[in-house]
């Protein structure tokens, strides 16, 4: 059985470990199929057979000057990141290929984020392996497969076809994106944040992510710019969400599946948008924001403080507004408790406060002292307390992150990062215009 809880060690020595549990098996067997759960075992299988490699890994190799490049590394991945460096594609004019990288990365964060949450395998612990992060939400997340890996494999492999075989750039710039890509993917590995098989199977998705998008997506572009486009994107964005995976752990990848796939459908509508209004276009070119080389560094640097400050701005002032307005329309799922304590409601929740997340956290530090309790103490209470969602709820899928998946601040990410795919690809060219930053 996996380790009820890990560890999170920052490099902020300020910052205090991160405990959180685990599902015991019983929990899983009464929820997950036979094949899910083969899946997993085999993972966790895996992942615990290398655990004393990649303890002796950190033992020989780590240092400070490593600690801060591998997190740092680790940071191109995070939302902040995406957010400001993924629209600059679009305002240099790169069309096609801008949003075809862009559906590449985010949706790489798709996948293996419903992967994470299908096969619910945890990362490698702590101890042995020390868990190096600047978030230490990322331990939160399961390990298997690793999306920094998925996500950075997909974007090299779709860079190198355009740059061999579209723009003809010499073999020594993909060669140098790979190398790139190998620190990132070897710092999960440094930081105790993946195995060798997360690292593997992130990869394998990855791969197989940018081969579909160099074989279709140039179809997929111009089905997206017909007159039904929006409809088209929504329909499978709607069915995408839908087809998340519940896990019994709370596990946050949904979220990140949420936003990711939020912003391409903001994306797609917004070049929809663009591609019909004929007073943005560049010597007829509907399909890439107006741009040459002829724009002065005084513009192009303003180009780009709009839309940092564009993005930024509604990403502030939309969060509240939005989920209040979510919060009113929708009805979140019930956390009222049942008649009977041994009888969990359809969220998961039995009620009582050892029935929550934060209740088997504080019943195992009460129960068992937390810094010198056996880590077979602790399962066998989990083993005792965990609530085992009854075979109604998890036929309706109401259990685990149901609650998570539903709440109304995640269906307000919807609209929220879906705003920023719009503004980025019909808001900020209308204000290039308005202000003279397109070229004439």
């Amino acid at each position: 059985m996996p380790p009820p809880f890990q560890l999170d060690e920052d490099s902020d020595a300020a910052s205090k470990p991160a405990l959180f549990v685990k599902a015991p098996e019983a929990a899983l067997q009464a929820v997950y199929s036979p094949a899910r759960l083969l899946l997993r075992r085999i993972i966790v299988a895996e992942v615990e057979r290398e655990m004393a490699l990649l303890a002796a890994i950190q033992r020989k190799y780590r240092s400070p000057a490593l600690d801060r490049l591998f997190v740092f590394t680790g940071m191109l991945g995070n939302h902040t990141f995406f957010l400001l460096a993924l629209p600059f594609l679009h305002i240099f004019g790169l069309g096609l290929f801008a949003r075809g990288l862009t559906f590449v990365v985010l949706w790489s964060v798709y996948l293996s984020g419903v992967a994470k949450d299908y096969i619910s395998a945890p990362r490698p612990t702590s101890p042995p392996v020390v868990q190096i992060t600047r978030s230490p939400a990322h331990t939160l997340e399961y390990g298997f497969p690793s999306s920094h890996t998925a996500y950075v494999v997909a974007s090299i492999a779709y860079c190198t076809y355009y740059m061999l075989n579209v723009w003809n750039t010499a073999l020594a710039l993909p060669c140098l994106l790979w190398a790139a890509g190998l620190v990132v993917v070897v710092g999960r590995i440094y930081c105790g944040l993946h195995s060798f098989v997360d690292v593997a199977g992130g990869a394998a998705i990855g791969l197989a992510e940018a081969l579909v998008f160099v074989l279709f997506y140039d179809r997929i572009d111009a089905l997206l710019l017909s007159t039904a486009g929006p409809l088209y994107i929504t329909a499978f964005v709607y069915f995408a969400l839908m087809a998340i995976p519940r896990s019994l752990d709370q596990c946050p990848c949904c979220i990140d599946s949420y936003c990711a796939v939020s912003v391409t459908l903001g994306l797609a509508v917004g070049t929809w948008i663009y591609a019909r209004i004929p007073l943005l276009w560049h010597n007829g070119h509907r399909d890439r924001i107006a741009w040459d080389s002829s724009l002065t560094l005084g513009q192009n640097t303003l180009r780009c403080l709009i839309i940092i400050a564009l993005i930024v701005a509604w990403k502030l002032a939309s969060k509240p507004v939005v989920t209040s307005l979510v919060q009113q329309l929708v009805t979140t799922p019930s956390t009222t408790a049942p008649s009977s304590p041994a009888t969990p409601c359809c969220d998961g929740d039995s009620g009582s406060d050892t029935a929550s997340e934060l209740g088997y956290v504080r019943a195992a530090q009460a129960g068992c002292g937390f810094g010198s309790c056996d880590r077979t103490e602790v399962a066998a209470f989990l083993e005792k307390s965990y609530p085992i969602p009854s075979a109604e709820c998890i036929k309706a899928g109401r259990y685990g992150t149901y609650k998570l998946m539903s709440s109304p601040e995640n269906i307000a990410r919807v609209p929220i990062y879906a705003g920023i795919g719009i503004i980025a690809c019909a808001g900020a060219p209308l204000i290039y215009h308005v202000l003279g930053c397109s070229p004439s």
